[in-house]
């Protein structure tokens, strides 16, 4: 798959927020929410009407940029040959993201925001969307599809802008063999502060959370080697 360093980050920065999108719905159902019926999220009609949920809350000039940005990654996405193993999840996160910005395009509120030149009251801006009225609308294998296909096309991006340069490498490979977060820093000429913010931001890159899931997405990338008595 041919995409630039550029593209790869717009496009996280998209499906990342999808996927969490997907996670909090997900969470509402879980609560007693629901379910809806609805089964395609890349549905015109169904994105119509969570429209009208998120302007409960959120106003027609952030929803009119969103639909904005949706459209530019959309048409990014579809320029580019993705990997057969991705490419059902792929265009179905171009369908999802077309769909919401044909969704709110079509609003008269945020169509006559489209081309406005106010300034967004960032610290009026709600803090939540009401999740609950979502999974009222949704069906739950509906939004685990859409998570799911965010969360593939996330993967695969990373993978192609996340590799670890020649440090992370060598904090990888050492907690690989069972080195001590300060050994390891004193090894590497960094203080222990120091190095627990790099492996902070090595875990954010790769989209990881911890060391055991670290170690074991680098071991599985090739990038690094497990000795047998752990692996």
């Amino acid at each position: 798959m041919e995409v630039g360093e550029e593209q790869l980050r717009v496009i996280l920065c998209h499906v990342g927020p999808i996927e969490q999108y997907a996670s909090w719905i997900a969470e509402a159902h879980g609560l007693g929410y629901g379910p809806g019926e609805h089964i395609e999220m890349w549905s015109v009609g169904l994105q119509r009407k969570a429209r009208e949920i998120w302007k409960e809350t959120l106003p027609p000039l952030l929803l009119s940029r969103v639909a904005e940005s949706y459209e530019r990654c959309a048409k990014l996405m579809a320029g580019v040959s993705p990997d057969e193993t991705v490419a059902r999840d792929w265009w179905n996160v171009v369908g999802y993201l077309e769909a919401v910005a044909a969704a709110v395009g079509e609003d008269p509120d945020c169509a006559a925001r489209r081309d406005s030149t106010d300034t967004l009251d960032v610290g009026g801006l709600p803090e939540v969307i009401h999740y609950e009225g979502l999974a009222e609308l949704m069906h739950p294998a509906a939004v685990e599809s859409l998570r799911a296909a965010a969360a593939a096309v996330a993967r695969i991006c990373r993978l192609g802008s996340a590799a670890p340069n020649e440090v992370q490498l060598a904090c990888l490979q050492g907690l690989a063999d069972g080195e001590k977060h300060a050994e390891l820093a004193q090894r590497l000429g960094y203080s222990e502060r120091h190095f627990q913010r790099l492996l902070a931001e090595l875990w954010d890159q790769l989209g990881v959370e911890n060391t055991v899931e670290g170690v074991a997405y680098a071991a599985a990338q090739g990038w690094i080697t497990v000795p047998s008595d752990i692996a």
